[in-house]
């Protein structure tokens, strides 16, 4: 990969985005010690060059039933097929891998029954799929929102801090205007109150009323995703590994001091724990791994791969370089989701 034409400003800002996806310029301004306009002006060129965006999607009692899905497909048609199913609104996240799969989408959907019917119907039946393997997301131990590049410190992080509000709500659920709202925040999730409210029919005061509503509830969440032209990070690995049950949440607090770790996923399936993590290197691939170890001697990496391509991500179709191109919704309908 060629050198970054992006600096370590550019890297802080986006570093800042993924702390609070919608602050304002000007309140980020005194944190980062530059001026609005500056701001402004360099986001402005990272987003519409595809190399930085803000997503959102549902949380929650909201998140939709999840699986991560291994494909293999017939010799030279991995590519074909990832394609094929990155049209597809199921198919959050697709990456072209090595190892013993070929492919490896996200798949989501408003409940089980949807989701079994789109693994069974449409990705079992795609040309060139000669196998799937599924495992069902029974929970998310690390949100790749969490994910930071370490461009700020402490005193930066404290600032720009905004969880402290969010008191989630089991029982709460999205009504239809949400969901008209969260898909129009996953196409630009710092899209304006304003241009939000023409797209949904609704006031700009009531759509921010709304959106604070999802927010406090822990019903949506914002993450702020990079072309690795932007990120030092140029190589994601997938890791298979399994733990007993009993171990399960502790290690889940163990996971995620792991340099490196991206996102973890709880599973039901032959593997227990599958982790997204971004490397510098080929090299790093066993490093990491040997550090798992020393933190969670239990955990057993029974397998892992490297990501070739990253096709999609999070609705987010991607060229070569993972620059985003275009986005194909999360939320096709309003009907509300059900359970992970």
């Amino acid at each position: 990969m060629r050198d970054s034409p992006f600096d370590e400003l550019d890297i802080a800002i986006v570093d800042a985005v993924r702390s609070a996806p919608r602050v304002s310029w000007r309140n980020l301004a005194p944190v980062l010690g530059v001026d609005p306009a500056t701001i402004s002006r360099r986001w402005s060129r990272m987003h519409s060059e595809g190399v930085a965006w803000v997503t959102a999607h549902p949380a929650g009692s909201a998140t939709p039933a999840c699986a991560l899905v291994e494909i293999t497909c017939v010799p030279g048609r991995s590519g074909t097929v990832a394609d094929v199913l990155a049209a597809d609104i199921e198919a959050a996240t697709v990456k072209l891998t090595s190892g013993a799969r070929d492919v490896v989408v996200l798949a989501q959907a408003p409940d089980f029954d949807a989701l079994s019917r789109y693994l069974l119907d449409r990705v079992e039946h795609v040309p060139g799929v000669t196998s799937i393997h599924s495992h069902i997301v029974t929970r998310s131990a690390l949100e790749a929102s969490r994910w930071r590049e370490g461009a700020l410190n402490d005193e930066q992080r404290r600032q720009l801090r905004t969880d402290a509000g969010t008191r989630p709500d089991h029982a709460a659920a999205l009504q239809a205007p949400d969901h008209r709202i969260i898909r129009a925040l996953n196409i630009d999730g710092r899209m304006s109150f304003e241009r939000i409210a023409a797209q949904v029919d609704l006031s700009p005061v009531a759509v921010r009323r709304r959106l604070a509503r999802l927010e406090e509830a822990g019903l949506i969440i914002f993450r702020c995703d990079t072309s690795r032209l932007i990120s030092g990070h140029a190589i994601a690995a997938v890791y298979f590994g399994s733990l007993d049950a009993h171990e399960l949440e502790e290690a889940e607090g163990r996971i995620r001091t792991l340099p490196g770790v991206r996102a973890c996923s709880v599973v039901a399936g032959p593997h227990n724990v599958i982790i997204d993590a971004w490397l510098r290197s080929t090299a790093e691939t066993h490093d990491l791994e040997r550090k798992m170890r020393q933190v969670l001697p239990a955990l057993r990496i029974q397998d892992r791969s490297l990501v070739l391509r990253t096709v999609k991500l999070l609705g987010r179709v991607l060229d070569s370089e993972g620059r985003s191109v275009r986005s194909v919704p999360l939320l096709a309908q309003d009907s509300a989701p059900g359970h992970r």
